[in-house]
């Protein structure tokens, strides 16, 4: 009689990268996320958004591709980048992102949304892209915000360390300790570690920054520009 096949582990997908490792993961053991109408209605307004940025790209760029796989066997990583470009000799990987007016005002005062940088600072160090360019737009206002980074050691290390332990803990079917912060206030797993918004409101209150296990490295190393899209198709003509 033929030995029953183990079930295969799902893949890390790069959007997983600047979660706390837990909500990582409950990801990676297929547990569900608290989705509101209003998280529904962004994304399907994201979604749209995106083919609209995507036919943009193709008019003003070299695109070498769009939905570009990304793959890596050792750490099980699994998905797609929006967009990669050529510019100079160089290869960019692109990644496009919608926000509401509220959001897009905080990330012009403190900077991109740390997911955000995270996923493409996978692309760019462990997809091997000679940099990235992250661009956000307020899908109220059409205003864009646009950073580019680099290919960093340090930042390679810590994803590869995190991505690593999160493996580990989907292989043993545990979840990890809670790394507790305000992330935990607009988290969409959050009763998977609080009974109660009471309890979680307290706990975020006692520990508010996030203390991810390895420690990040000391910076973003990113370089950024805040310009309209009305500023942009000016500069293009």
């Amino acid at each position: 009689m033929e030995a029953p096949k183990s079930k295969k582990l799902k893949t890390f997908a790069p959007s997983l990268t600047g979660r706390c490792l837990r909500y990582a993961v409950m990801d990676l053991l297929g547990f569900g996320r608290l989705l509101t109408d209003e998280t529904l209605t962004a994304m399907h307004s994201g979604a749209s958004w995106h083919k609209t940025f995507q036919a943009e790209l193709l008019q003003k760029s070299d695109v070498i591709g769009l939905e570009v796989p990304i793959k890596d066997g050792d750490l099980g990583i699994s998905g797609r980048i929006d967009a990669v470009i050529e510019e100079n000799g160089q290869h960019i990987a692109i990644e496009y992102k919608t926000v509401h007016d509220e959001k897009f005002r905080a990330i012009c005062q403190d900077g991109p949304i740390f997911d955000h940088w995270a996923q493409l600072a996978l692309y760019v160090n462990i997809g091997g892209y000679d940099q990235g360019r992250l661009i956000v737009d307020n899908r109220e206002t059409h205003e864009r915000l646009l950073w580019t980074i680099f290919p960093d050691s340090r930042w390679k290390q810590w994803m590869t360390n995190r991505i690593e332990r999160a493996r580990e803990y989907q292989q043993k079917r545990v979840l990890p300790p809670r790394e507790v912060s305000v992330r935990c206030l607009h988290c969409d797993r959050w009763q998977r570690c609080f009974k109660s918004e009471e309890e979680r409101g307290q706990a975020v209150s006692s520990h508010p920054h996030w203390e991810p296990d390895p420690p990040f490295p000391d910076s973003f190393f990113l370089l950024g520009a805040h310009i309209a899209l009305d500023e942009e198709a000016g500069n293009s003509n």
